[in-house]
């Protein structure tokens, strides 16, 4: 087995991946889950494009995967296969909801954990007992929150995280792209040395990585880009690879002529740090779009502060 080139995301729109425990559910668990999860969707639908202007619609795909790889469907799927399906959907997303139920699953917790290192914002929904203190104190964009298996209480949840996060859920994509063209020379170079190599077993077992995991982890730029360190760097010296520098990519700044009414309209409204960060992000996510024109003014700023809130 040799490890295939995945080809490289584009922008488009952004994606939200829902998470839930599958294994071993009751059959009234299960009718509960899709119950659930039929809620967040309604909630996404109606945050991102019933309860807009079409002007202000962000269209946000959903990926479930109850949906797809549902553990009492007859899919034909490894046990691999899965979690290579769900590792590409997590990284092909740019926000995390997770229904962990009374206590979620293993599955969850490894989706939470790449959605982690990923830097995405997720919300974490639990029923009648509160998250545990090591998610809810998780160092990252952890919102945990209860619904006491109340539908509408759920949905507030979620369509509370998505007005919250807006701004760098849009900005996702372009990040996404942006990670895997910054990557994608090196993991060119390893993966071409890894196939070329012709004592892989040692070199593995030296660098104490699971074989399966190199085919997957270098077929993506995008997971070398998550790699931990000492095993890049590990990785890299068997294989006799230098590791150049990596280009930080475009930072996408605003322009001049949009921070300069910014920051006289954040004096005027009299607006704290956490919110000129959320219409720094919204700034952006709207000069990727092409709808930035308004923002060259204070009262541009203004109208879209309003709209945060």
């Amino acid at each position: 087995m040799s490890a295939q080139e995945s080809p490289l995301p584009v922008v488009g729109d952004a994606r939200l991946y829902l998470a839930c425990p599958l294994t071993d559910l009751t059959s009234t668990a299960r009718r509960q889950i899709r119950s659930d999860v039929a809620a967040v969707k309604r909630a996404v639908e109606r945050a991102t494009l019933v309860d807009r202007l079409p002007a202000d619609a962000w269209p946000l795909a959903v990926y479930a995967p109850i949906d797809h790889t549902a553990p009492w469907d007859d899919d034909g799927l490894t046990a691999h296969e899965v979690y290579a399906h769900n590792l590409r959907e997590v990284h092909d997303s740019d926000c995390l909801i997770v229904l962990a139920e009374r206590g979620g699953s293993t599955g969850v917790g490894q989706e939470l954990e790449w959605a982690i290192q990923l830097r995405v914002p997720v919300l974490y929904l639990t029923t009648r007992s509160a998250a545990s203190r090591q998610i809810a104190g998780s160092p990252a964009f952890i919102s945990a929150r209860e619904y006491n298996d109340d539908a509408a209480t759920l949905e507030d949840h979620v369509r509370n995280f998505l007005l919250q996060w807006r701004p760098l859920i849009l900005d996702g994509p372009a990040r996404r792209q942006s990670r895997a063209l910054r990557f994608e020379a090196m993991t060119t170079r390893l993966r071409a040395a890894w196939q070329s190599c012709r004592n892989p077993t040692e070199v593995a077992a030296e660098a104490r990585i699971d074989l399966e995991y190199l085919h997957l982890a270098l077929s993506d730029p995008r997971y070398v880009a998550v790699m931990a360190t000492d095993t890049l760097l590990t990785l890299a010296h068997l294989l006799d690879v230098p590791l150049q520098t990596i280009d930080p990519g475009p930072t996408f700044a605003l322009p001049v002529p949009m921070l300069r009414p910014l920051m006289a309209a954040a004096v005027d409204q009299d607006w704290d740090d956490t919110m000129v960060e959320r219409l720094l992000h919204e700034g952006r996510a709207a000069l990727m779009r092409g709808t930035s024109s308004d923002l060259e003014t204070i009262s541009g700023w203004t109208r879209l502060s309003t709209s945060l809130t």
